[in-house]
């Protein structure tokens, strides 16, 4: 017979790292095997709704449990609380860091004071739409450079496990057609964090919200329209409320930090650490394969559902660039301030998306 102990720790929906032990008794000729039983809540503030959500439930726990099993010696007992059942949009990274929960996805653009550094492909836009590539770039970033783990560790007690993104590129939404850039002169658009700034130039109102209010925002007429990408503008359905396209082609973003508790990590066995750490950076190409595919999928789906796609010319791209602010040197500087080489990682980004002939439209690191 097996007998399976798990100890428990009241308090918090959070069940914190615990151990329970399988132990088949020791019988004629038999040996005595353990079998680790580690509890972990994961979070998100969104729903499985979002793609980010849905991989990570359909991607990376299973993958976890199945490279665990080759060796049996663990099983992780998940604990899902997703759509703001113990963080609020914005509250992941905090929840973490308090050890409200063991592993999160934090949204970057929400904290540009607390982890600028996760910001640094919103502040170069109009460069790249391979969210593959920004992804495995910011990760190489970080290793280049590990004073941003260690200020991450030391600041808010995680570990950082990848970064990641759904977001092949933004584009802007709008309730009623736009002709010309002058369009958007005094239109409220809404968006979260820096891709605020993406509007301001061509003289729009930028109005802050989060994805899952931007649907009523723009029925309520709070808003005329939102920056958003396509997949999500039809798995929100903000089709119906605003059903024109504007294709600026902004790029791509790494708007998700997959972080872990430090305690929870560094209580881990060293094969689950590896592990979990491994298999967040197959998650991470996953996730950004699974964006690609729904990307293309979704500008059709988006058209067949009633919206119309109004493409802009590469002179009005260039237009659109050369109103924004060197948003990049902003951050450069800012990092600069808080003793991080912002300046060169910077150059480091930039240089790599040049050696990957990506379609830059404005050099930001050259001005």
């Amino acid at each position: 017979m097996r007998i399976r102990h798990l100890r428990r720790r009241s308090g918090h929906i959070r069940r914190s790292l615990l151990i329970g032990i399988c132990v088949t008794p020791l019988l004629a000729g038999g040996s005595v095997r353990a079998v680790e039983v580690i509890p972990l809540t994961v979070i998100d503030a969104y729903a499985p709704t979002a793609l980010w959500v849905r991989v990570f439930i359909n991607y990376y726990m299973p993958e976890v449990d199945r490279r665990l099993a080759e060796t049996g010696n663990y099983e992780i007992d998940w604990n899902r609380a997703f759509g703001g059942t113990v963080a609020k949009t914005g509250g992941v990274l905090e929840a973490l860091q308090y050890g409200l929960a063991d592993i999160g996805i934090i949204t970057s653009p929400f904290h540009p004071d607390k982890i600028p550094f996760f910001n640094i492909s919103y502040v170069t836009p109009l460069v790249t739409a391979d969210i593959g590539l920004v992804a495995r770039t910011v990760d190489e970033l970080v290793e280049r450079y590990p004073e941003l783990r260690n200020r991450m560790l030391e600041d808010y007690n995680q570990v950082i496990l990848t970064a990641a993104g759904a977001i092949d590129t933004y584009q802007v939404l709008m309730s009623e057609p736009i002709e010309s850039l002058d369009d958007f002169r005094g239109k409220k658009i809404c968006g979260v964090g820096l891709n605020l700034r993406y509007v301001q130039g061509l003289g729009a109102a930028a109005v802050s919200s989060n994805l899952g209010d931007f649907y009523n925002n723009i029925a309520t007429g709070l808003t005329e329209g939102t920056i958003v990408w396509a997949e999500a503008a039809v798995a929100y359905k903000l089709y119906e409320v605003a059903p024109y396209m504007i294709d600026i082609r902004l790029g791509a973003v790494t708007s998700k930090v997959i972080s872990m508790n430090r305690r929870t990590y560094e209580r881990l066995p060293e094969e689950v650490r590896d592990v979990i750490m491994s298999t967040a950076t197959d998650y991470r190409d996953e996730l950004a394969r699974e964006t690609d595919r729904r990307a293309e999928t979704s500008r059709h789906e988006f058209v067949a559902r009633g919206g119309t796609i109004v493409p802009l010319t590469d002179e009005q791209r260039r237009e659109w660039a050369d109103s924004l602010p060197n948003m990049a040197q902003e951050w450069a500087e800012d990092l600069e301030q808080r003793g991080l080489p912002g300046r060169q990682i910077l150059r480091d980004y930039m240089d790599i998306m040049r050696a990957n002939n990506q379609p830059i439209v404005r050099h930001w690191d050259r001005e």
